[in-house]
């Protein structure tokens, strides 16, 4: 999963709650999903600053560490999952 905007991690906030929920509680995943919202709000702030200057590309080093913070996630749930 990757995103494009702020927006876009709503549907990606959405599965991951859904799969850590399936997997129990894991404190580091959780913590991690947090951290990963914060940077989100870090990303949504920085949009607007973009937009009221007209430079776009000041979000684009935030978006790239986003989204492999997600990526990241994505595995470590993948490998919690098969452990079950």
């Amino acid at each position: 999963m990757q995103i494009a905007t702020a927006l876009d991690f709503q549907l990606v906030s959405d599965t991951f709650r859904r799969e850590l929920r399936s997997i129990g509680y894991n404190r580091d995943l959780n913590k991690m999903f947090l951290n990963i919202e914060r940077m989100v709000a870090e990303l949504s702030k920085l949009e607007v600053l973009a937009r009221r200057n007209h430079k776009t590309n000041i979000t684009t080093e935030k978006l790239i560490e986003i989204n492999k913070a997600i990526d990241h996630l994505e595995k470590l749930i993948m490998m919690a999952k098969l452990m079950l």
